[in-house]
């Protein structure tokens, strides 16, 4: 029986696995698996990832209606004046009845502001669900040199906290999404005999065109302070929305020693980063009216980030007949996004209407490594099995949920005809416990929270067809 049968078997697993929850924005990467089949094949995958992460005794430091006490008691002071001027024909308060008015202000304004001084929340469900899907057509173009061209939806990242909450400021929602258009290519050549049989040699080089799509919604907390005449809006959604997108460019080089009769293949892959100038809206007409927060409107803003740079060295090999081991690793330099400036937009954080410089998305990332290690095996004829276990270092430093995760992935592949075959695979993993806290080098005062969370389930599911021509 083919070894081969236990390879593919063991791709499919281990994909699941490097999908699921690897760090930063990582959902697997560009693969390129598909371009050492023999011949002409065409294959899609897609995979669906449940994260139950959960999230903890929320503590707001401050917060924007706090900060702004004072002008909040003067808007309601000067209202209630107003006020009893008109019902007193025209005749303003005298002193003691002006410093009644401040005193019942200053209590109202006061007993709304308690509960968030600081701000909290008891738990918030944060990680989304996500679906990933993606899509191969490998042709041997002459001898010796096959090329795959591929779309794949490589790096995303899905939250929703809700409103209303102390994570609220920094976050209602929070979604980026990617589109990979690529073209890898490769050159085989013999690399002598063994003592197991033939070696061979394989260059390989491609590139990918990227796109981008953030989102983002911030709520101010005014919008959910309920001052009633004092100036605040109850129960008001008071979101701001940003949007932005780009596209970049991208290359990857490589190369893999190959034993075929003992299913031996070793592979070392780089690819390049992705420089994004990011361009877009915000949408801040939704923000508390009674911050005064100008310019209001739809305005444009701008931020320069990148998708960093990897490596991946994927090893493995026959060890019996009908019997495959495999060990992946990857590393990917996440440490390049730290406090990432917003340009041009408006800060719910800042009652007074800074226009960009304390704006900014601050992740505080390390760089992520991830291994996964299984056992391949042939079962039957149509049939064969993997299982694997896997561990990625969370790219989260000070701040952020990204600690380590521990998985436990397997998988089938079901060949009914010789040139089709199905693959099925599933992943339970546990994400672990930790803390998160503002970073000293934090720019944006809305990310002035902490919280904890207890270790966290995630789960995934993941498919895929090829067929041969």
């Amino acid at each position: 029986m083919s070894l081969k049968r236990a390879i593919l078997a063991g791709v499919s697993a281990a994909l699941v696995s490097t999908t699921a929850m690897a760090g930063g924005f990582d959902r697997g990467g560009v693969q390129i698996d598909q371009l050492f089949d023999a011949g002409t094949t065409m294959g899609a995958r897609a995979a669906w990832v449940m994260p139950q992460r959960e999230l903890k005794n929320y503590q707001r430091a401050g917060n924007s209606a706090v900060d702004n006490r004072a002008a909040l008691i003067g808007g309601g002071v000067q209202q209630q004046v107003a006020a009893f001027t008109l019902g007193n024909g025209g005749t303003p308060p005298n002193a003691a009845q002006l410093a009644g008015i401040q005193a019942l202000v200053t209590a109202g304004v006061d007993a709304a502001l308690a509960p968030l001084t600081p701000a909290s929340a008891s738990s918030v469900d944060v990680e989304g669900d996500y679906s990933n899907f993606s899509l191969g057509f490998k042709v041997n173009v002459s001898e010796g040199v096959d090329c795959l061209g591929h779309y794949s939806q490589p790096y995303g990242a899905d939250a929703d906290y809700g409103t209303g909450n102390a994570q609220s400021l920094s976050a209602v929602s929070f979604k980026i999404s990617t589109n990979d258009y690529g073209l890898t290519c490769s050159y085989q050549f013999s690399a002598g005999e063994t003592a197991v049989g033939k070696a061979f040699g394989r260059i390989i080089v491609g590139g990918s065109y990227q796109e981008i799509e953030g989102f983002q919604s911030r709520q101010s907390f005014g919008d959910f302070i309920p001052l009633g005449g004092f100036g605040g809006v109850a129960d008001a959604t008071g979101l701001g929305l940003f949007n932005v997108t780009d596209e970049a460019f991208g290359f990857r080089v490589g190369a893999s020693y190959e034993i075929p009769t003992i299913a031996l293949r070793a592979t070392v892959l780089y690819s390049s980063k992705y420089d994004y100038d990011l361009t877009g809206t915000q949408n801040n007409t939704g923000f508390n009216p009674n911050l005064a927060l100008t310019p209001v409107g739809v305005v444009p803003i701008t931020a320069s980030t990148e998708i960093p740079q990897a490596l991946d060295i994927r090893l493995q090999s026959g060890i019996r007949e009908g019997t495959l081991a495999f060990l992946n690793m990857r590393w990917q330099d996440w440490s390049q996004l730290q406090s990432i400036r917003i340009n041009g937009g408006l800060n719910p954080a800042d009652p007074t209407g800074n226009t960009g410089s304390n704006l900014a998305f601050e992740p505080f990332y390390q760089d992520g490594y991830t291994i996964s290690a299984g056992v391949g095996q042939v079962i039957t004829t149509e049939l064969s099995g993997l299982a694997a276990i896997g561990w990625d270092r969370g790219t989260s430093t000070t701040s952020g949920t990204q600690t380590d995760t521990w998985t436990l992935s397997g998988g089938f592949q079901y060949k009914p005809f010789e040139n089709m075959e199905f693959n099925f695979g599933g992943l339970i993993g546990v994400l672990t416990s930790g803390t998160s806290g503002p970073n000293p080098a934090q720019v944006d005062q809305s990310n002035n929270v902490t919280y904890s969370f207890d270790n966290d389930m995630v789960y995934a599911l993941s498919g895929s067809f090829k067929a041969k021509f």
